[in-house]
């Protein structure tokens, strides 16, 4: 059989003319695809939900993610990104909150204080003014608004005690005692009356703080705003907190330094994470298709293991030493104005009242943790309760949902909303005690009405 010689030549221009015509289409194609697939999933997530905000639990987790910015508000190469809560670095402080910053879930004032709005440097006549410092227990990280955070609940629970006493004087402790002996001994049963006032609570914790970190606070800015009394909710982060690192930082500059180029390769993987996040295609793909998960923040103080609690007994005590060195300083700057010091809760105190998520929560942080946290939080409430400090009340809340049925951890230190309720009513209880108002003695007209 004869083969044609024109085959060959034939067939090869008609192969080239189909591969051409397959690229042209996968150019064309192939983009128009993609952006006929964005434009739906834009549609699609604009009518399921707030542009942007594919999750809830995504959405709050972005929103307490801090965001360390140097100050012309750059981001720190090597840092998550997607953070909203901005934080700078302070030559007294370690670092801050950026003033003037709000999401849906928190607002921080122009002073930098999780408040609705600013603090008058001179007080009002009749404000009564209680500062809450801490970490991020006392910042309440994760509460749905400023109103669900502690200072909040607390602030409320002393108003409607003012309320309460005035609507109902007779419910409580008269403002001077009576005259007859049974009298005296009926009122000795009641409630005693606090101080009258406008209460304000005003949360001034920063996540991630320890103790040197809050000290620096006080001295540089509280102090300024003639407190009434003083909350100092913390501990954690001084148990975790290496002891020849006097104040907890953010970040490391010396490391960033170090290898400039991987700080850039580093950046550019996060810028295009980013780019590719500001796709609808994407937010419908993360909310749908992959399973939801918060940020992770890589250093961050949302990270706990075992490791950065000691398991040296020799560097634990440094660590407790320098909180307690700590605390005796905020006490000798608050002298003359109640204090109260609470050693935060944490995870482990618990166990005896585990819901399942809390029970799955200690499962993943493993045996080792839980023994080193135990063993830790011994020592802390050993060397601390026992401390004399005269105005200051030393409390720990490191047990104090022994006996809590309901979910109190949302993870080793962050509080649910019904823990939020709990640590605000033992600590509206103290400050009560702090701001209790003894009835005067009767005065010589009321002595003659008696007879």
């Amino acid at each position: 059989m004869r083969k044609n010689k024109y085959s060959s030549y034939s067939s090869s221009p008609r192969r080239k003319l189909g591969l051409r015509s397959i690229l042209l289409i996968l150019l064309i194609g192939l983009p128009l695809l993609l952006l006929i697939a964005e434009l739906i999933a834009r549609g699609v997530v604009l009518a399921t939900g707030p542009a942007g905000q594919v999750a809830k639990g995504v959405s709050i987790a972005q929103a307490y993610t801090l965001k360390l910015q140097d100050a012309n508000g750059r981001v720190y190469p090597g840092l998550p990104i997607s953070g909203k809560l901005q934080v700078r670095r302070s030559p007294l402080m370690g670092y801050e909150l950026v003033p003037s910053q709000s999401s849906d879930h928190w607002q921080i004032n122009d002073q930098g204080f999780r408040q609705d709005s600013s603090v008058a440097t001179e007080k009002p006549a009749g404000e009564i003014r209680v500062f809450l410092v801490g970490n991020s227990t006392a910042f309440s990280y994760m509460a749905a608004s400023n109103q669900q955070a502690l200072a909040f609940k607390l602030e409320k629970l002393l108003n409607d005690r003012v309320r309460l006493q005035n609507q109902q004087p007779n419910q409580f402790k008269p403002k001077e005692l009576p005259y007859f002996a049974d009298q005296i001994e009926a009122s000795r049963a009641l409630p005693p009356r606090i101080r009258d006032g406008s209460y304000r609570v005003i949360a001034a914790a920063v996540p991630g703080y320890n103790s040197s970190n809050e000290l620096a606070l006080i001295v540089h800015r509280v102090m300024g705003f003639h407190p009434d009394a003083l909350i100092v909710l913390d501990g954690y982060e001084d148990l975790r907190s290496p002891s020849q690192e006097s104040a907890h930082e953010l970040v490391n500059l010396e490391q960033l330094l170090q290898d400039p180029m991987a700080q850039y390769r580093q950046q550019v993987s996060q810028n295009f994470n980013a780019w590719l996040d500001s796709f609808y295609l994407m937010q419908a793909l993360r909310r749908w298709v992959l399973p939801p998960q918060a940020p992770p923040v890589e250093g961050g103080y949302q990270i706990f293991s075992a490791e950065q609690i000691s398991n040296d007994p020799k560097e634990v005590r440094s660590r407790i030493e320098r909180y307690r060195y700590n605390i005796q300083q905020m006490a000798k700057l608050t002298a003359g104005i109640p204090t109260i010091v609470a050693i935060q809760p944490e995870i482990t105190g618990k166990q005896d009242a585990l819901t399942p998520e809390e029970t799955e929560l200690l499962k993943r942080l493993g045996s080792d943790y839980t023994k080193r946290a135990e063993k830790a939080y011994a020592e802390l409430e050993s060397k601390i309760l026992s401390y004399n400090l005269p105005n200051a009340k030393l409390l720990s809340f490191y047990q104090a949902f022994s006996n809590f049925k309901k979910q109190a951890f949302q993870d080793p230190i962050h509080l649910t909303d019904a823990a939020n309720d709990f640590v605000a009513d033992r600590l509206y209880t103290n400050l009560a005690d702090a701001f209790a108002v003894q009835p005067a003695s009767p005065t010589p007209q009321s002595e003659s009405l008696g007879r």
